[in-house]
């Protein structure tokens, strides 16, 4: 019978997984060589890294992560020891950008700056960044959109990485990469976070690394002219606490943590394995509708939004980092993310 070793976080992956072999649950971030010796198939998040060092002299001939991102997957090494490997691309991609528009809402509200006619610029326009084009668009909220790899297969409706930076809203949504013709490591580097005008709100809802976060942090504490919302953090999950708190939000890495995103990584990573084994898929998700929401306020779609998803419960969570000196940050970080309450898409019902 195949052993199947899962991260205890991916919802309903023993339900799923249990209809193709033996399962076990154990905890993604101290996931070691030796936990793996009879594992056949390793199912993961983003909190682990897969390379050689974990999988060397272990039995694994599959791999998938039940996330959109890959960077912590050494796929160089999977390829030379020809070991299948799958992702859920774009699962999450609606809840991160309900996340994005929860956030815009709420600075918008508080800084009194309504949204109609500002502009936004989303770097990075692949399954996240057109989500949140479609959204803030509904918003009439005017779109600047980067992303130089569709730019070089010849999608027209996008803008140099300047005129993206110069919006009123910059918020980013690139893979993490330290090489290629494109890398994004430190994209935002002190210069480019220099140049972002006063009164700009930034996001980074992508990967702590793609912010230069020392130089963003000079200029917040330089000058009070520019707002924050930060979800990924440099060095993970031991956060920088100055850094948090100079943000106007400040959350955990979860925007892409609803319900629904993270049971359709699931059923996304379970059938792709299933492919693999050649097996025909026996579950799927259970998963009832979204209920229709309450109309808060007709005219004004920001506090609906906010009603259906209240982003600054995530904020007052996380900065419990700053009043309680008790608390290992690193250990209440990953916590939150364990813990994390149930949370329904909504956008289409908006």
């Amino acid at each position: 019978m195949l052993t199947i070793t899962l991260d205890e976080n991916i919802p309903y992956a023993a339900e799923a997984f249990d209809t193709l072999g033996q399962t076990r649950l154990l905890a993604g971030r101290s996931l070691c060589n030796a936990d793996l010796q009879d594992t056949d198939i390793l199912v993961v998040r983003s909190v682990t890294k897969v390379n050689a060092s974990l999988l060397a002299g272990t039995p694994v001939r599959f791999v998938a992560t039940a996330t959109a991102g890959f960077d912590h997957i050494d796929l160089d090494y999977l390829r030379e020891q020809g070991i299948g490997f799958a992702r859920a691309p774009g699962c999450n991609a609606v809840s991160a950008a309900e996340y994005v528009l929860a956030a815009i809402s709420h600075w918008s509200l508080l800084r009194d700056k309504p949204l109609q006619g500002r502009s936004i610029g989303i770097i990075g326009h692949g399954n996240v960044g057109s989500r949140v084009r479609q959204l803030c668009e509904a918003q009439g909220l005017r779109c600047v959109a980067n992303d130089p790899p569709l730019q070089a297969q010849g999608h027209n409706s996008l803008h140099s990485l300047e005129a993206a930076l110069a919006c009123d809203i910059v918020t980013l949504h690139v893979p993490f990469t330290r090489d290629g013709e494109h890398p994004t490591l430190r994209l935002l580097d002190a210069e480019r976070i220099n140049r972002l005008r006063p009164g700009t709100l930034l996001l980074n809802a992508a990967r702590g690394g793609v912010v230069e976060e020392n130089a963003l942090l000079a200029r917040l504490r330089s000058r009070t002219d520019l707002d924050v919302v930060l979800d990924t953090w440099e060095n993970e999950p031991a956060i920088n606490l100055t850094m948090l708190q100079h943000t106007l939000l400040g959350t955990p890495h979860i925007a892409g943590y609803s319900l629904d995103g993270k049971v359709r990584g699931t059923e996304m990573v379970y059938r792709a394995c299933c492919e693999f084994l050649q097996v025909q898929p026996r579950w799927q998700s259970p998963l009832p509708p979204t209920e229709a929401l309450p109309n808060t306020d007709t005219e004004d779609k920001r506090r609906d939004i906010l009603h259906a998803y209240n982003i600054r419960e995530d904020d007052r969570r996380m900065t419990v980092l700053l009043h309680d000196k008790g608390l290992d940050a690193a250990q209440y970080f990953d916590q939150l993310r364990k813990t994390y309450p149930v949370r329904r898409e909504f956008s289409g019902l908006v």
